[in-house]
């Protein structure tokens, strides 16, 4: 009901988002990430594959579009990555699918709102605690951008994956501060608790 994680019997919140507060309303990812989506994900964003960003923004349409038009949000909103891997890696992926989403639903992508200001560890080699430290002050609203736009009521944050939702919660931490009041994400992929 929060994340979208498959849950066994009749739970309605996996054990991740049991009694957990949130700033984020809810979200969703089109794949569970397994052997495949951990392949294609890499070769997306580790090898140049900047084509899959056209698949995977197809792929959350078709599955989302209802969701999307019953936000109604004002943004899309990547999630940004640091300066030195967008540099080193010549893209941030969050942003080919934002931008590729945006064109499908037809609402604007504001990719320079949030600003990652802490050049953090990669998340997938942490636990759910260090994820959580590793991103502490890791965001921020860029102040050119606030300057610039009125704040969004209602934005969806997109992602490549979602696991614990330490990245997700970080950025909706942030947006909330600064008074967006309804934020959802959108993610490629969501890993299974096991």
């Amino acid at each position: 009901m929060k994340c979208g994680k498959p849950v066994e019997g009749d739970s309605e919140y996996c054990p991740d988002c049991c009694g957990k507060e949130t700033h984020f309303q809810y979200g969703r990812a089109a794949f569970l990430y397994d052997s495949l989506m951990r392949g294609s994900i890499s070769r997306f964003k580790y090898h140049g594959r900047q084509e899959y960003a056209a698949f995977y923004a197809y792929a959350m349409y078709q599955q989302f579009s209802g969701m999307i038009a019953e936000a109604a949000p004002d943004a899309l909103i990547p999630v940004p990555i640091h300066r030195k891997r967008r540099r080193r890696r010549g893209y941030n992926q969050a942003e080919l699918v934002a931008t590729e989403l945006s064109r499908l639903c037809k609402v604007p992508v504001v990719s320079d709102y949030l600003l990652r200001t802490k050049s953090t560890l990669p998340q997938k080699e942490l636990s759910g605690r260090e994820r959580y430290l590793n991103l502490c002050q890791a965001f921020s609203v860029r102040t050119a951008t606030q300057e610039l736009y009125k704040v969004p009521r209602c934005v969806i944050l997109i992602d490549d994956i979602y696991t614990t939702g330490s990245t997700i919660e970080a950025c909706a931490k942030i947006l909330s501060r600064q008074g967006v009041y309804k934020i959802y994400f959108l993610c490629i992929s969501i890993g299974q608790r096991i």
